[in-house]
């Protein structure tokens, strides 16, 4: 299936993919990034092996521990002969636990030793200070999707129960729970999540920075939790007591007393336990790791569980992903690229402050600041030159069960987070490893990564023409650069630290295009579900502004073929080709738009799209003028 792009510029760029693209059953998505993915895994995993066996030297001691931890995973053979005994005696820890003040008693050593509790952490720059860490103390994720769901449970939602619940059952049965006990501990750990759902943010909420914010005296949080014993236990296991926390659950935080007591200990109790089956059965055996992926094959609708070797390159990318990374950046990634790509996102970066400086809805003030946040943001291209600090701290036992291994790991990384809070942020580090393809901005940082991994085909290649690079990469660069001017960007200044910086009325002129995009995307239909605008209006910004700043560096007197290969590499960067319950998953949690909008909508408001391919009102692709948005002048 193909189309004409002035009625649909995705499939006229990918109908073909599209229609003789399968899906492997396993996996419920598939596109140009995950292609390239596996391409980067294949080669990487052949490398881990040979640095495991000594063929390929290094004395990269977390590489090496990275090439040891693959290995571990990808046992298939040891694992299955374990069984389920290496998670025996954690689970004896937690079905010990016969009452509440045991439990409360226990908390410092399950806070120690990763068991799931009603509460997590983790370190991040403090919203009102980001040059200095901060812990932040949040709950549980849902069971359903999105916490908006609990408030009008229908048919789709019930099947999600039940679905969860089988899952629950299974894995109990497993360690050899009988049918009344698993029975039982299911029923107990629905109705706690139920409760938990009733209160913790939706993801439209989370979508919003500044709905993360809820800074507390470290004393009045431990006073307002004092009922479960659970501020007083982390407070025994910090390296120093905080002076605030932050918690971006308030709702929940403020019940918690009432969600976890002595009258209803029981429930938390069984959830316990089935969230460590969830969790730590993956580091098990292959039956084992199938059953805990069960509940997220269901919302993908995906047929099967990971290819074997995807999912131990996958347990070991969770926790050292960083030194692979910079393997593969210095083993791969070429310096000719990397200044090619780097002079690019400078010219980015020029036109930005060109189109600020035109503004015309802006006041001087906030265009001041605007340009001053362009001016310190920092460029991460590649791959990081040195590994985070954590990594010197983890270690792989070759002796140890991979789920020894990983709890291990698990632990001794939070251990070391929470041994910086209060500390200065260390802004060299990057929040993304150097062969994924991905790429961010982080608004604590005021920085913009893009790992080696997407700095290829299909997004970027050295010998492109000038507009295939601007359409394949450029645009990308743009969309993550402008997040620091978006609706949440906008909420903090060029330290990083959350500050409004705008001036009122430029702040009801941004808010009024916020609208606009929000409606623009709002109630489009993807695989019969509707896109959530609010909850993408983000991203959607970031992909207008990152368009129309790319189309400005291309320039004014871009022919109508340079405009069509910068239409055409664009769409290429986005195949991706989605099973429909995964598409609703998906809708419901991600702040992204599906792909095919993500092309088609945004094209409509620029004059360049029209020109390239002399678009008319009676086509698919056409947008009246006065519903064209442009977020920041030429």
């Amino acid at each position: 299936m193909t189309a004409r792009p002035q009625d649909d510029l995705y499939m006229a760029v990918n109908g073909r993919w599209q229609a003789q693209t399968v899906i492997p059953p396993e996996k419920s998505v598939i596109g140009a990034d995950s292609d390239l993915g596996d391409n980067i895994r294949e080669r990487l995993v052949q490398d881990l092996r040979a640095i495991n066996d000594g063929s390929m030297a290094t004395v990269d001691q977390p590489l090496l521990a990275a090439a040891r931890l693959f290995v571990k995973a990808d046992d298939r053979q040891q694992r299955n002969r374990l069984g389920v005994e290496p998670i025996r005696a954690r689970l004896a820890t937690l079905t010990r636990l016969s009452s509440f003040d045991q439990w409360r008693l226990a908390l410092p050593t399950l806070f120690r030793e990763d068991y799931p509790l009603p509460l997590s952490t983790f370190v991040m720059p403090d919203f009102h200070d980001a040059q200095v860490n901060m812990l932040n103390v949040s709950g549980p994720d849902t069971i359903l999707p999105d916490a908006a769901m609990y408030a009008e449970e229908n048919a789709d939602t019930q099947a999600m129960f039940d679905a969860w619940s089988d899952m629950a059952r299974e894995l109990l049965h497993a360690v050899g729970f009988t049918d009344v006990e698993a029975d039982q501990y299911v029923v107990d750990a629905l109705d706690f999540d139920r409760r938990a759902g009733a209160v913790l943010p939706t993801n439209e909420e989370y979508a919003v920075d500044t709905n993360w914010d809820h800074p507390v005296a470290w004393d009045d949080f431990v006073e307002q939790i004092k009922a479960t014993g659970l501020g007083d236990a982390l407070g025994a296991v910090l390296p120093v007591q905080p002076e605030f926390v932050n918690v971006p659950t308030a709702r929940y935080v403020t019940v918690l007393n009432q969600l976890v007591n002595q009258n209803n200990f029981e429930q938390w109790q069984h959830m316990a336990v089935i969230q460590e089956l969830i969790t730590n059965g993956t580091y098990l055996s292959d039956e084992m790791r199938q059953l805990a992926g069960a509940y997220q094959r269901f919302l993908a609708g995906q047929p099967e569980p990971t290819e074997w070797h995807k999912h131990a390159f996958a347990v070991t990318n969770s926790v050292l992903a960083e030194p692979i990374g910079i393997y593969y950046g210095r083993t791969y990634f070429g310096q000719a690229a990397k200044a090619d790509i780097t002079g690019l996102v400078q010219e980015l970066i020029q036109q930005y402050e060109v189109q600020l400086r035109h503004n015309t809805w802006l006041s001087p003030a906030t265009r001041d600041k605007a340009v001053a946040k362009l001016a310190t943001m920092n460029i991460k291209m590649g791959y990081p030159d040195h590994a985070a600090a954590v990594y010197a701290h983890l270690y792989v036992d070759p002796e140890d069960d991979l789920l020894t291994a990983m709890v291990q790991l698990v632990s001794a990384s939070r251990q070391f987070r929470w041994s910086t809070v209060g500390q200065a942020v260390d802004r060299s580090e990057w929040q993304m490893p150097g062969h994924l393809v991905n790429a961010c901005y982080d608004p604590s940082m005021n920085d913009i990564t893009f790992p080696a991994g997407i700095l290829q085909p299909p997004f970027y290649a050295l010998d492109w023409s000038r507009a295939a690079k601007l359409g394949g990469t450029g645009a990308t660069i743009g969309h993550e650069i402008s997040h620091s001017f978006d609706n949440n960007g906008s909420m903090f200044d060029a330290h990083g630290t959350m500050n409004n910086w705008w001036q009122d009325a430029d702040k009801v002129a941004f808010d009024h295009i916020v609208d606009e995009v929000a409606a623009q995307f709002d109630g489009r239909l993807y695989e019969g579900t509707q896109v959530n605008g609010r909850l993408t209006v983000s991203e959607n910004i970031a992909d207008n502004a990152g368009m129309d700043v790319a189309l400005a560096v291309l320039g004014d007197q871009a022919t109508p073929t340079e405009l069509q290969e910068f239409f055409t590499a664009y769409a290429k960067s986005w195949a991706t080709k989605m099973r429909p319950e995964r598409a609703k998953t998906v809708l419901s949690q991600d702040v992204h738009a599906p792909a095919t909008l993500r092309v088609n909508v945004p094209v409509m408001n620029f004059d360049e799209w029209y020109r390239a391919y002399d678009v008319q009102p009676s086509d698919g692709e056409y947008l009246e003028p006065d519903k064209r948005i442009v977020i920041w002048d030429r």
